[in-house]
């Protein structure tokens, strides 16, 4: 388990670092092996990381991790099962240079460069994930991400004057000092009536939590879109 949060404002400067660092601190718990902060060149995205080492335990497995071109840069959560075979894909391109010798979270990275967000679409494991891609200069995106199930948790939430903020919990989005915390009274009649506040919906006012098996897209613009990447049911085509 790992703790992830971020911040995005495509329009100018976001929030500042050490917000961020503050909103990360609110989930010690999440990762006692090591701490991580990162700003984008053009200071539109901030990334903070909590780390617990599985996987790589080295420094050099540590995130937020950018590619060699710093033009992709990702914050995660969870754990790629299949990451040995993903590797053995990319390496045989020879287009990457590799600082690991069995990060995950490196895999991750390049399967983004080498395929766009649809890379996740060959994962399979447990995850949440962040990736700011600024590639083209002028149309920076953050992509939000979470696993088929929903085994790791993704929150975030639209600050009034327009960032996007997202984390691991909600405690690290009230930690922003532009996040209120006000009960939202519908999700609580849904919790009361059906034992759960379904997605995208929490018990918070203007905090939501991204549905299982959705990415999230926050484009240059500050538009956000989302779609579906997976669903439980079978496909028709398959069952008739």
């Amino acid at each position: 388990m790992c703790g992830i949060v971020g911040s995005f404002y495509p329009a100018g400067e976001t929030t500042s670092p050490e917000i961020v660092a503050r909103m990360r601190d609110r989930m010690p718990h999440r990762g006692p092996d090591g701490v991580g902060l990162w700003c984008s060149a053009d200071r539109k995205c901030v990334f903070g990381h909590r780390r617990l080492s599985i996987i790589d335990l080295s420094d050099v497995a540590a995130q937020p991790m950018s590619n060699a071109a710093g033009t992709v840069t990702v914050t995660f959560n969870g754990e790629i099962y299949n990451h040995a075979e993903l590797r053995r894909q990319l390496e045989a391109l020879g287009k990457y240079e590799w600082k690991t010798d069995h990060s995950d979270t490196e895999v991750l990275l390049h399967a983004y460069e080498e395929w766009g967000v649809d890379c996740v679409k060959r994962f399979y494991g447990m995850f949440a994930v962040g990736i700011y891609d600024s590639s083209d200069p002028g149309r920076p995106a953050l992509h939000l991400i979470r696993d088929r199930v929903g085994v790791k948790p993704m929150y975030f939430s639209r600050t009034h004057r327009g960032d996007w903020l997202f984390a691991s919990e909600i405690r690290a989005l009230t930690a922003h000092p532009d996040v209120s915390v006000q009960m939202d009274r519908t999700a609580f009649w849904h919790y009361l009536t059906f034992i759960v506040t379904p997605a995208p919906m929490t018990l918070f006012r203007g905090i939501f939590k991204l549905p299982a098996g959705h990415v999230l897209t926050i484009d240059h613009c500050g538009q956000a879109r989302a779609h579906q990447y997976w669903d439980c049911r079978p496909d028709r085509a398959s069952t008739s």
